[in-house]
């Protein structure tokens, strides 16, 4: 819970600079299908429309479709979690073109990605 706190705070401290940088008005941002980004999403939305009077659209998203939306239409304008090591060499490109902007990580110092698979063995392995 305090790493999801960590990550919420990290979030709302980003978005002043965003909200300052752009005026605020209209901001698409990205609502992630797990917990952790639903927090750092909500806290993010809650301070920029009560802190900065921006008007916020929350995008259902996920990994994938986030990047290639990006990368594609320059939408949405924030994404609050984004596994880089499942976006391959797309996000590396998009950050060195200048389209993606990395400002923290929202779970410090890290989350790992991955399958954790948990063998079964039968009682009944024969010879």
């Amino acid at each position: 819970m305090r790493k999801i706190m960590s990550a919420a705070l990290l979030c709302a401290a980003a978005a002043p600079g965003f909200a300052q940088a752009n005026e605020c008005g209209q901001v698409s941002i990205t609502e992630m299908n797990w917990a952790s980004a639903s927090v750092v999403t909500n806290v993010a939305k809650f301070v920029m429309e009560q802190g900065y009077g921006c008007e916020v659209a929350v995008v259902p998203s996920d990994t994938v479709p986030a990047i290639t939306s990006v990368a594609e239409n320059g939408e949405p304008d924030i994404v609050t979690e984004l596994w880089v090591n499942s976006t391959g060499e797309v996000f590396e490109r998009l950050e060195k073109e200048g389209k993606i902007v990395r400002l923290g990580e929202v779970l410090s110092p890290g989350g790992v990605e991955g399958w954790w698979l948990q063998p079964t063995w039968s009682t009944n392995i024969r010879s």
